[in-house]
């Protein structure tokens, strides 16, 4: 029997998971878990569940037992990384830990694919993997005891769960148990972040769940090679704390009503990164929640004029006409293209969209009810785009030009947000909004024997909220209806500063520079808290985060400067070749000829690859230059398309990659003469649309390994070519690892 959730969750009440880090000893662990949470300030608490990781059963009930009697709200993990057998909690121990600890109040599933396309004839029943089916039963346990269900999933699983054929009977579960399913954008890959993020969103558009979030973590830093702001490899976890901010805000932007972070480090006191939630994550959770800034549904949908819509999926081959409109990490990604943009592949990972003329567009599942596709103005289809600029001319019939400066930003429901478009690369740019005008001329005064706050306001003005800073705490104190202009201050003492804020449909145009990791966060019913004035009628700015951009910028211009004059094999980190270098000029020809080799990979070009090598090129074992060209053409699809094109149409796929990305940045000129010059570089290609089960989806080469690559070029009569790479740069050894398929999700 159904029982309702045992958590609010909505827009006026989001959920935050914060993942638990363990101790070695249990029941020291236990004592910490209560007291860390207990000291969550009164504003976060409420929304706080606590997640504990699905190994150790006994370690988990020693966990359990203390947080039952002390009131702590557990989400518990049942499973990740694929259902490995020491990684998954069975059906009936589940239930045994639900039954024994009502503080439970939600399951999670994490990392575990469900990208899928397995079609059987005897219906959704026999086409399940073994992944859909533990997330169904799982489904169905948290809806009869009132859990909620997140379920934090990488790349385009979301797609999968919304439109292939073996995923009907989870789909079918979800949409019965709608209350309690919340899909979450896991942010950790750095491919197809578009694609899962409004796969998710899509569920809960298309009325599927009820709620979606995504779960922000500093190994997306990792994962896309990046290191100190504005240099690559090696990846590093040690992300900026304002990218966790604006991963928050990316699901604030599209209605998202759940939020989690990992690793736990960024989270708890004693934590390395614990400052990222406390100076971050914190403050604009904490507006999100006091300022009602997550839009609705209804809201969310009145502020989208296009959707896409997925088709039903028997087979990769389907699929992967979803990819070539939805991601242009797995496919050419038309439709995501247009709408998000894309700077370089190879310099960024493209997670915040590029354009501020479009907002998320909702991958719709395929079962989606025709009354829902109605309210879209404009829904679009596999096979309804030709071409990036196809895309983007549809997308210009239904969305109006922006006039918001260069960053990009949205305003919907009560939202509106803006942030510098770039991830690691240092760019400056503009943002123009509208927000309401706060209040102005705030003084305080003692009128027959009271203290009297005053203000005065603008027009339009409908009502005020009363604010009071005391021990560096925010509290509304007080609210005032239109036309009143002055609050009697009962309980005012010394040290304490006030300010008031406006309800008003009025507005004023602002405008500021953005740079990197720079946001804005401004509510469109509410108006920014006007100075903040003290029992001496001193006043002070005190903007909250999102309020203003971080005014200490001192070295932004000169990075942006420096990165502005980067070639794409350069970054912050790469040897800067002087002008005075007597070896200038044969630097710089290398440099081009090695821009010239990353670019032809880049176009599948293997003839002009094979160009940028010398006749003598050797490796270590005696292979020669033909050996590249047999590897290369082995891996892309256009070279394989010819040959085994048959096989992909029969049987929906084969072991072949397109749209390939290269990053090359140099770090040092290792030995340098008129005909010879060695460079070190930092190395590495990926490509998408692989068969259907990871982790064959993106090649990567090289495959696990320090990306160090030593470039030895020769001065030929026809210009510089490479002599020898070491380690070799592909071999065909190198895809192994991608030619084959786990057949156990």
């Amino acid at each position: 029997m159904e029982q309702p959730l045992k958590t609010t969750i909505s827009p006026e009440h989001p959920l935050l998971v914060l993942m638990w880090m363990p101790y070695s000893d249990p029941t020291e662990e236990a004592r910490q878990l209560v007291r860390l949470w207990e000291g969550l300030d009164d504003v976060i608490r409420p929304h706080v569940s606590v997640q504990i990781g699905r190994h150790h059963p006994e370690r988990n009930r020693v966990l359990l037992t203390r947080a039952q009697a002390a009131g702590v709200p557990i989400t518990l993990q049942i499973q990740g990384d694929n259902g490995d057998r020491t990684d998954t909690i069975p059906m009936e121990e589940i239930r045994a830990l639900v039954d024994s600890f009502p503080c439970i109040v939600g399951l999670e599933i994490g990392e575990a694919s469900q990208r899928t396309f397995t079609d059987h004839g005897s219906g959704p029943e026999y086409s399940m993997g073994r992944n859909a089916r533990y997330a169904r039963d799982a489904i169905r346990i948290a809806g009869e005891y009132g859990l909620y269900f997140t379920w934090q999933l990488q790349r385009d699983s979301f797609l999968a769960i919304g439109c292939s054929a073996d995923n009907e009977a989870l789909f079918d579960a979800i949409c019965e148990h709608r209350d309690n399913v919340i899909p979450m954008h896991e942010m950790n890959g750095e491919f197809a972040k578009h694609a899962n993020h409004t796969g998710a969103m899509g569920l809960w558009a298309s009325g599927a769940t009820n709620a979606w979030g995504v779960e922000a973590q500093s190994w997306y830093w990792h994962d896309a090679g990046y290191n100190a702001p504005g240099t690559y490899f090696p990846g590093t976890i040690e992300m900026p704390g304002a990218l966790y901010a604006i991963m928050f805000l990316l699901g604030a932007s599209a209605g998202a009503t759940a939020y989690a972070i990992e690793p736990p480090r960024d989270v708890w006191p004693g934590g390395e990164g614990a400052w990222r939630f406390e100076e971050w994550v914190a403050p604009v959770f904490r507006r999100l929640v006091l300022e009602r800034l997550i839009p609705t549904r209804e809201e969310v949908i009145a502020a989208t004029p296009a959707a896409y819509h997925l088709p039903r999926c028997r087979r990769h081959r389907d699929y992967r006409q979803v990819l070539d409109d939805m991601s242009f990490d797995l496919g050419e990604g038309r439709l995501a293209r247009a709408a998000y943009g894309v700077f370089d592949r190879a310099r960024e990972s493209e997670m915040i969209p590029n354009n501020p003329r479009y907002g998320w567009i909702p991958a719709l599942p395929a079962k989606t009810p025709q009354e829902v596709l109605d309210r879209f103005p404009f829904v679009l289809r596999p096979g309804d785009v030709r071409s990036t600029e196809d895309a983007r001319e549809k997308l210009d019939s239904v969305y109006p030009p922006a006039e918001r400066g260069t960053a990009w930003s949205t305003v919907v429901g009560p939202l509106t947000l803006a942030m510098n478009t770039h991830e690691n690369w240092f760019v400056g740019e503009t943002a123009r909004l509208k927000v309401p005008p706060a209040p102005a001329h705030v003084q305080i005064v003692r009128e027959a024997g009271e203290v009297v706050f005053r203000w005065t306001p603008n027009s339009g003005d409908s009502g005020y909220r009363v604010w009071r800073l005391r021990g560096g705490v925010e509290e509304c104190v007080a609210s005032a209806s239109a036309g009143v202009t002055a609050v009697i201050l009962r309980d005012a003492a010394e040290g304490d500063r006030y300010a008031v804020s406006a309800a008003t449909p009025m507005t004023e145009e602002i405008e500021f520079a953005l740079h990197l990791h720079d946001f804005l966060v401004f509510s469109n019913s509410e108006s920014r808290c006007s100075a903040w004035v003290g029992m001496d009628n001193s006043t002070v700015e005190r903007p909250r985060i999102g309020e203003t951009p971080p005014r200490a910028h001192p070295d932004a211009e000169e990075k942006e400067r420096l990165c502005a004059a980067c070639s794409p094999i350069e970054d912050l980190a790469s040897p800067v070749i002087a002008p005075d270098d007597p070896f200038r000029e044969a630097k710089q020809a290398v440099s081009d000829a090695i821009l010239g080799w990353k670019q032809a990979l880049e176009r599948e070009d293997v003839d002009a690859v094979l160009a940028f090598y010398d006749p003598d090129y050797r490796e270590e074992d005696g292979r020669t230059v033909e050996s590249v060209g047999v590897a290369l053409r082995s891996i892309f699809w256009r070279y394989l398309e010819e040959s085994a094109g048959s096989v992909a149409a029969e049987w929906g796929s084969i072991y072949a990659w397109s749209h390939p990305a290269v990053r090359i940045v140099t770090r040092n000129w290792h030995v340098v003469s008129p005909n010879v010059i060695e460079v070190d570089t930092k190395t590495m290609m990926w490509a998408g649309s692989g068969p259907e089960m990871e982790p064959s989806d993106i090649i990567r080469v090289p495959w696990d390994s320090p990306c160090d690559l030593k470039m030895t070029w020769r001065r030929r009569p026809e210009g510089w070519r490479i002599l020898k790479t070491t380690p070799a740069f592909v071999r065909m050894e190198s895809t192994v690892p991608f030619r084959w398929c786990f057949q156990g999700w």
